[in-house]
């Protein structure tokens, strides 16, 4: 409810909003996966999920801001929700190879969520609410070489190599058109993910 009429507790108060939780929301998903046990020194697991999230209000964790197209009317927001992300896969394996090594493999990949154009109405015409996708889809193959050298019964002396974002994917968190934005728990919400970054570390263990 919105009320803009001259106010009824003072003039010190301006414009006066009452939220109610009345929006409406549907997810819908299918999910197949696949794992095998530690065996013949391999083990690996994956899913994909595809699904679709519609509702007509994406807007709960800031209810004081008013983004509804028409607020005596919420059907015609009723559309993908911010959240939809239709495709989500992971990846994961783990291999013993020849000569003692060790070898860990992560792979994850979604597609882009759905945004607002700046103009939604164009011509006279309501293309409704999300209706194009931002550039945000996510791809990261991550690994991590080990090689663990035994000493005794309990010493182990384990170098290591891994890299993250192998293929240096942009991987947007999201369109930087503004100042980076910020969640309440210091959280990026624009800009670029993380690039390529490899690390070395030798770790012993007794």
């Amino acid at each position: 409810m919105y009320y803009n009429s001259p106010s009824p507790f003072g003039i010190d108060l301006g414009d006066v909003f009452a939220t109610s939780s009345s929006a409406k929301s549907l997810y819908r998903g299918f999910t197949i996966g696949a794992r095998k046990r530690f065996s013949n020194h391999f083990q690996l697991e994956g899913n994909y999920v595809v699904s679709k999230d519609l509702d007509d209000d994406s807007n709960e964790r800031d209810p004081f801001t008013d983004r509804t197209f028409n607020r005596f009317d919420f059907s015609k927001d009723y559309s993908l929700s911010d959240r939809d992300i239709r495709h989500k896969f992971n990846f994961y394996t783990y291999g013993e190879i020849p000569y003692g090594f060790q070898v860990d493999v992560r792979m994850q990949a979604r597609s882009a969520q759905p945004i607002t154009p700046a103009t939604r109405v164009v011509n006279g015409t309501d293309f409704g609410r999300n209706s194009v996708r931002k550039d945000n889809q996510f791809f990261s193959f991550d690994w991590r070489l080990v090689r663990p050298f035994k000493f005794g019964d309990r010493m182990q002396l384990i170098p290591m190599i891994e890299m993250f974002n192998t293929f240096n994917n942009k991987n947007n968190v999201n369109p930087l058109t503004t100042p980076g934005l910020f969640n309440f728990d210091g959280f990026l919400r624009q800009g670029v993910g993380d690039p390529r970054q490899a690390q070395f570390a030798i770790k012993f263990t007794f």
